[in-house]
């Protein structure tokens, strides 16, 4: 089944209108929220929850993101320790991933083994591995990522 995209202003329009009410249901239902019964108004019914939700998702992040920082700053001034309790909740700041700069005679030493892999991927000789199965869901004005 293919189904025309929304109006971009119309989906604009039901997303900030829908997804406070999506989000609090969501939070207070225990299951899905629509029955896939395969009928085309259940599923366009569900892909509008989950794009309702993923617009929510989105503006709680960008918000979250802002106060994070904030919360940086206080513990760089001094403020805050790196890790506190408040209102039973834990809050611990993590420096980031460490990553390393190597040298010119490792970066060809990995640039050795993975043409190792790759062969013996062509060969046949590795064993495919495949990780747990998700959705990718993006906004209407994200960029698609090279897959």
């Amino acid at each position: 089944m293919v189904m025309a995209p929304a109006p971009a202003a119309a989906r604009t329009a039901t997303d900030t209108a829908l997804a406070p009410a999506v989000a609090a249901a969501a939070a207070a239902a225990p299951g899905p929220l629509v029955a896939v019964d395969g009928s085309e108004d259940a599923i366009e019914r569900l892909l509008d929850q989950i794009t309702a939700l993923k617009a929510e998702h989105k503006r709680l992040e960008q918000q979250l993101e802002a106060l994070l920082e904030s919360l940086s700053a206080a513990m760089a001034s001094g403020q805050l320790d790196p890790a506190f309790s408040h209102n039973d909740w834990s809050f611990s700041h993590s420096a980031g991933r460490l990553s390393y700069a190597y040298p010119a005679a490792v970066e060809q030493i990995e640039r050795q083994l993975k043409a190792a892999k790759e062969a013996a991927i062509q060969q046949g000789r590795a064993t495919e591995k495949r990780g747990k199965p998700f959705w990718t869901i993006r906004p209407p004005t994200a960029q698609a990522l090279p897959f």
